[in-house]
């Protein structure tokens, strides 16, 4: 990620794996020196085996370890893997500028939420607060249209961008985010949303 920024000044934000906060702070400045405008970091690597075969920290980091974060570096923190308003609250209280609900891939446990299933709870808590950036089985533009109308900023689509990436370089990325758009406008064509800030709730009804 840092590596990247280097390439592309004020464009990416690495994503910075658990370490202690010692080692975040350190990656945070190299990131700021390479050009982002903003830094993330997982809040914790429990789905992470390889982190925890070689030893690294993969607990949760509390809200005190957040604000140390936050205070000690200038750059804009975003913190990934929430799944809770009380999660919520506590990174927007510790300062964090967005948090990323993410499950980070829901592969460990079969009963584990979605990221769409808590999103309107945590929306509820701190939309307008801190960004709500949301990630978690973003396959087609309709699915941007239900996560903004549940409550979050901006989707993330990381797995499909690799797919693509691989399989068709630069313009299969190119190809993905264009048929996403497609698709999206033909959802918001269809609900009556004219304004991709303003996604009313309610073009969303769970069925029982």
């Amino acid at each position: 990620g840092i590596a990247s920024c280097k390439k592309r000044p004020g464009i990416v934000i690495p994503t910075i794996k658990p370490r202690s906060n010692d080692q975040i702070i350190e990656k945070a400045h190299q990131a700021e020196e390479a050009g982002a405008f903003a830094v993330a970091s997982d809040i914790d690597a429990a789905t992470l085996i390889n982190m925890r075969i070689f030893g690294q920290p993969v607990g949760p980091k509390s809200a005190r370890d957040i604000a140390e974060v936050v205070q000690a570096i200038k750059l804009p923190f975003i913190v990934k893997g929430v799944m809770s308003a009380e999660e919520a609250v506590s990174c927007a209280e510790a300062g964090a500028q967005g948090i990323v609900v993410s499950n980070h891939g829901g592969r460990v446990l079969d009963g584990m939420a979605g990221t769409a299933d808590v999103l309107p709870d945590i929306a509820a808590a701190v939309k307008g607060r801190i960004t709500i950036f949301v990630d978690g089985g973003i396959r087609h533009g309709e699915d941007i249209l239900k996560m903004l109308a549940f409550g979050a900023d901006a989707v993330l689509i990381g797995r499909p961008a690799a797919v693509a990436a691989v399989g068709g370089g630069a313009e299969g990325v190119k190809l993905l985010l264009d048929t996403l758009k497609r698709q999206l406008m033909d959802a918001m064509m269809i609900t009556g949303v004219r304004d991709l800030s303003h996604v009313p709730a309610n073009i969303v009804r769970k069925l029982d």
